[in-house]
Protein backbone atom coordinates (compact mmCIF):
# COMPACT_ATOMS: atom_id res chain seq x y z
CA UNK A 1 0.00 0.00 0.00
CA UNK A 2 1.37 3.37 -0.93
CA UNK A 3 2.09 6.13 1.57
CA UNK A 4 -0.32 8.49 -0.24
CA UNK A 5 -3.19 6.03 0.15
CA UNK A 6 -2.32 5.54 3.82
CA UNK A 7 -2.39 9.28 4.42
CA UNK A 8 -5.77 9.58 2.76
CA UNK A 9 -7.26 6.78 4.85
CA UNK A 10 -5.83 8.21 8.10
CA UNK A 11 -7.09 11.68 7.12
CA UNK A 12 -10.56 10.32 6.41
CA UNK A 13 -10.64 8.56 9.81
CA UNK A 14 -9.48 11.71 11.61
CA UNK A 15 -12.11 13.84 9.86
CA UNK A 16 -14.80 11.25 10.66
CA UNK A 17 -13.82 11.22 14.35
CA UNK A 18 -13.82 15.01 14.48
CA UNK A 19 -17.23 15.02 12.80
CA UNK A 20 -18.62 12.63 15.42
CA UNK A 21 -17.31 14.81 18.25
CA UNK A 22 -17.78 18.38 16.90
CA UNK A 23 -21.03 18.14 14.93
CA UNK A 24 -23.28 17.24 17.94
CA UNK A 25 -21.78 20.17 19.84
CA UNK A 26 -22.52 22.65 17.02
CA UNK A 27 -25.91 21.30 15.94
CA UNK A 28 -28.74 20.12 18.14
CA UNK A 29 -30.08 16.95 16.56
CA UNK A 30 -32.92 16.60 19.06
CA UNK A 31 -36.44 16.20 17.68
CA UNK A 32 -37.93 19.70 17.27
CA UNK A 33 -41.43 18.26 17.60
CA UNK A 34 -40.67 16.59 20.91
CA UNK A 35 -43.40 17.22 23.44
CA UNK A 36 -42.60 18.12 27.01
CA UNK A 37 -44.54 15.57 29.00
CA UNK A 38 -43.65 16.90 32.44
CA UNK A 39 -46.62 18.83 33.82
CA UNK A 40 -46.04 21.96 35.79
CA UNK A 41 -49.69 22.27 36.77
CA UNK A 42 -50.68 21.55 40.36
CA UNK A 43 -52.85 18.55 41.09
CA UNK A 44 -56.63 18.99 40.93
CA UNK A 45 -58.19 20.01 44.24
CA UNK A 46 -60.49 17.67 46.09
CA UNK A 47 -64.05 19.02 45.79
CA UNK A 48 -66.82 17.54 47.85
CA UNK A 49 -70.27 17.53 46.19
CA UNK A 50 -72.96 19.65 47.81
CA UNK A 51 -76.58 18.72 48.17
CA UNK A 52 -78.98 21.40 47.04
CA UNK A 53 -82.43 21.36 48.56
CA UNK A 54 -85.42 21.82 46.29
CA UNK A 55 -87.20 25.14 46.73
CA UNK A 56 -90.38 24.93 48.74
CA UNK A 57 -93.33 27.25 48.99
CA UNK A 58 -93.05 29.41 52.12
CA UNK A 59 -95.58 28.93 54.82
CA UNK A 60 -98.38 31.46 54.83
CA UNK A 61 -98.10 32.28 51.10
CA UNK A 62 -101.41 33.26 49.54
CA UNK A 63 -102.92 31.75 46.41
CA UNK A 64 -103.36 33.66 43.16
CA UNK A 65 -106.16 36.19 42.91
CA UNK A 66 -108.01 37.33 39.79
CA UNK A 67 -105.46 40.03 38.92
CA UNK A 68 -102.56 37.72 39.61
CA UNK A 69 -103.80 35.32 36.92
CA UNK A 70 -102.27 37.66 34.37
CA UNK A 71 -98.86 36.79 35.75
CA UNK A 72 -99.50 33.08 36.23
CA UNK A 73 -96.88 31.30 34.15
CA UNK A 74 -98.72 27.98 34.29
CA UNK A 75 -101.73 29.46 32.47
CA UNK A 76 -99.83 31.64 29.97
CA UNK A 77 -100.01 30.74 26.27
CA UNK A 78 -97.95 31.97 23.34
CA UNK A 79 -99.43 34.77 21.30
CA UNK A 80 -100.25 33.84 17.72
CA UNK A 81 -101.01 36.41 15.06
CA UNK A 82 -102.81 34.64 12.23
CA UNK A 83 -103.93 37.89 10.60
CA UNK A 84 -100.87 38.06 8.36
CA UNK A 85 -98.41 35.21 8.13
CA UNK A 86 -95.02 36.27 6.83
CA UNK A 87 -93.51 32.85 6.17
CA UNK A 88 -94.17 29.13 6.56
CA UNK A 89 -96.58 26.84 4.71
CA UNK A 90 -99.89 27.83 3.15
CA UNK A 91 -103.17 25.91 3.35
CA UNK A 92 -101.94 23.44 0.67
CA UNK A 93 -98.75 22.73 2.68
CA UNK A 94 -96.62 24.52 0.08
CA UNK A 95 -93.92 26.99 1.09
CA UNK A 96 -95.24 30.54 1.27
CA UNK A 97 -93.25 32.97 -0.87
CA UNK A 98 -93.59 36.62 -1.89
CA UNK A 99 -92.82 38.57 -5.07
CA UNK A 100 -92.81 42.24 -5.99
CA UNK A 101 -94.64 43.36 -9.09
CA UNK A 102 -92.43 46.22 -10.23
CA UNK A 103 -94.38 47.07 -13.38
CA UNK A 104 -97.03 46.02 -15.90
CA UNK A 105 -96.63 46.90 -19.61
CA UNK A 106 -98.53 46.29 -22.84
CA UNK A 107 -95.25 46.24 -24.79
CA UNK A 108 -92.83 43.41 -24.12
CA UNK A 109 -89.82 45.61 -24.93
CA UNK A 110 -90.56 48.01 -22.07
CA UNK A 111 -91.01 45.09 -19.68
CA UNK A 112 -87.68 43.59 -20.77
CA UNK A 113 -85.99 46.99 -20.36
CA UNK A 114 -87.17 47.28 -16.74
CA UNK A 115 -86.20 43.66 -16.10
CA UNK A 116 -82.66 44.30 -17.39
CA UNK A 117 -82.32 47.43 -15.24
CA UNK A 118 -83.42 45.47 -12.17
CA UNK A 119 -80.99 42.65 -12.94
CA UNK A 120 -78.11 45.12 -13.40
CA UNK A 121 -78.91 46.47 -9.92
CA UNK A 122 -78.67 42.99 -8.42
CA UNK A 123 -82.34 42.04 -8.20
CA UNK A 124 -83.66 38.70 -9.41
CA UNK A 125 -86.28 39.80 -11.93
CA UNK A 126 -88.48 37.88 -14.34
CA UNK A 127 -91.45 38.49 -16.66
CA UNK A 128 -94.85 36.79 -16.75
CA UNK A 129 -97.61 37.55 -19.20
CA UNK A 130 -101.25 38.00 -18.22
CA UNK A 131 -104.32 38.32 -20.47
CA UNK A 132 -106.87 40.86 -19.25
CA UNK A 133 -109.89 41.78 -21.40
CA UNK A 134 -108.28 40.12 -24.44
CA UNK A 135 -105.14 42.28 -24.03
CA UNK A 136 -101.76 40.81 -23.11
CA UNK A 137 -99.86 42.54 -20.35
CA UNK A 138 -96.25 41.79 -19.47
CA UNK A 139 -95.61 42.04 -15.76
CA UNK A 140 -92.14 42.41 -14.27
CA UNK A 141 -91.65 40.60 -10.97
CA UNK A 142 -88.76 40.55 -8.47
CA UNK A 143 -88.25 37.60 -6.17
CA UNK A 144 -89.50 35.29 -4.84
CA UNK A 145 -88.68 35.89 -1.18
CA UNK A 146 -89.43 33.40 1.61
CA UNK A 147 -90.13 36.17 4.13
CA UNK A 148 -92.67 38.92 3.46
CA UNK A 149 -90.76 41.40 5.62
CA UNK A 150 -87.73 41.07 3.33
CA UNK A 151 -89.94 41.60 0.30
CA UNK A 152 -91.30 44.80 1.87
CA UNK A 153 -87.73 45.98 2.59
CA UNK A 154 -86.76 45.29 -1.03
CA UNK A 155 -89.89 47.16 -2.22
CA UNK A 156 -88.58 50.34 -0.61
CA UNK A 157 -85.26 49.99 -2.46
CA UNK A 158 -86.93 49.36 -5.81
CA UNK A 159 -89.41 52.21 -5.38
CA UNK A 160 -86.68 54.72 -4.60
CA UNK A 161 -84.20 53.53 -7.27
CA UNK A 162 -86.62 53.03 -10.17
CA UNK A 163 -89.43 55.51 -9.39
CA UNK A 164 -92.06 52.76 -9.29
CA UNK A 165 -94.76 51.76 -6.85
CA UNK A 166 -94.15 48.03 -6.53
CA UNK A 167 -96.83 45.72 -5.18
CA UNK A 168 -96.06 42.88 -2.73
CA UNK A 169 -97.92 39.74 -3.83
CA UNK A 170 -97.96 36.16 -2.72
CA UNK A 171 -95.98 34.04 -5.20
CA UNK A 172 -97.94 31.31 -6.93
CA UNK A 173 -95.72 29.10 -9.12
Amino acid sequence: MGSGLQQRIVGALVLGALGLIVLPIIFDFADPLKIDRESKLPAAPEIAPLEVNKAQRPEGATTLTETDSLFNIAESKPVTDDSEKFYGLDENDLPRAWVLQAGSFEERGKAEGLMQQLRKSGFKAFIKSAVIDSKTFYRVYVGPKADRRRAIAEKAKIDSNFATDAIVLQYVP
